[in-house]
């Protein structure tokens, strides 16, 4: 089996060369006005899907419109932005002629590379404010703590960090806080591991209950932030920055243990971020 499984996987990467090799070369007939980002068939959620809209939204024109080729579990957000279906097609859509894009390692992501501020904001202007409308801040502070399949799983060793730690580190920078928020995927390990802390450092503290679009709206809305290392935590932070002149928001510098580094890209540089904690 040790000798089979390293043959097996040698094939499997000819194949996948050679299906490259010949997309590559039927890729160089397709000459239309349109362009389409690629997109995996499953596996990215909203954080992800916002920065491609975002791409598309910043590099269309009437004369040469960008696309983002719909992936499982984009549909639904459509139904609540329907400016972002406008920026996507189908797969049933999709034409022979339309040319074909993905940049699999940064995903569009780079703050100031892949996008610039103004870029960012005529994007969350045109396509989200007007769908998502978040509410005036009422002061306090909002924590976004990213649980689920971070930890627990397969992902955690990429993922995984010292959320205590940080979210430690991170009140230290609001010391008038008299009241927070906690918005997280698994309230219950945030009552367990950071209730305690919240209260002696706050006080009043409440629990959103788990809402992806209650929750977006709550970060977005928030004029105080201690954001998560999480694409949908960037997200709410980029509206809440655009939706209130004078926000603060503290990030962890920490996103992940890539290939290419373990620092968030996606931060804004007008925000704190945090060392560490890795």
């Amino acid at each position: 089996m040790s000798v089979l499984r390293p043959a097996k996987r040698a094939a499997r990467r000819a194949v996948d060369a050679t299906t490259r090799q010949a997309g590559a070369a039927v890729d160089l007939l397709r000459l239309g006005d349109r362009t389409v980002l690629r997109t995996p068939p499953a596996g990215m959620r909203l954080g992800n899907f916002l920065y491609l809209w975002l791409h598309a939204h910043g590099r269309s024109t009437p004369e040469r419109p960008v696309r983002v080729l719909e992936s499982r579990g984009m549909a639904q957000w459509w139904q609540i932005f329907p400016r972002l279906r406008d920026l996507s097609v189908t797969r049933d859509e999709l034409r022979f002629s339309d040319r074909r894009e993905w940049e699999p390692e940064w995903l569009y992501q780079r703050f100031g590379i892949d996008f610039t501020r103004p870029q960012l904001h005529a994007f969350i202007d045109d396509a989200l404010i007007p769908a998502l409308a978040p509410g005036p801040s009422d002061g306090r502070l909002v924590i976004n703590v990213r649980r689920g399949d971070f930890y627990a799983t397969e992902f955690e060793a990429k993922h995984g960090f010292d959320v205590v730690g940080y979210v430690t580190a991170a009140v230290a920078h609001f010391d008038g806080a008299r009241s927070a928020l906690v918005v997280s995927d698994d309230a219950d390990w945030c009552r367990t591991h950071l209730g305690d802390l919240l209260i002696d450092r706050i006080g009043d503290i409440e629990y959103a209950a788990p809402d992806p679009l209650a929750n977006l709206r709550a970060i977005a809305s928030a004029q105080r932030l201690i954001g998560a290392n999480s694409t949908f935590s960037y997200w709410g932070a980029y509206i809440a920055d655009r939706t209130h002149e004078h926000a603060q928001i503290v990030m962890p510098r920490f996103l992940a243990r890539m290939a290419h580094g373990h620092d968030a890209h996606q931060l804004d540089p007008s925000w704190t971020a945090l060392d560490g904690f890795a």
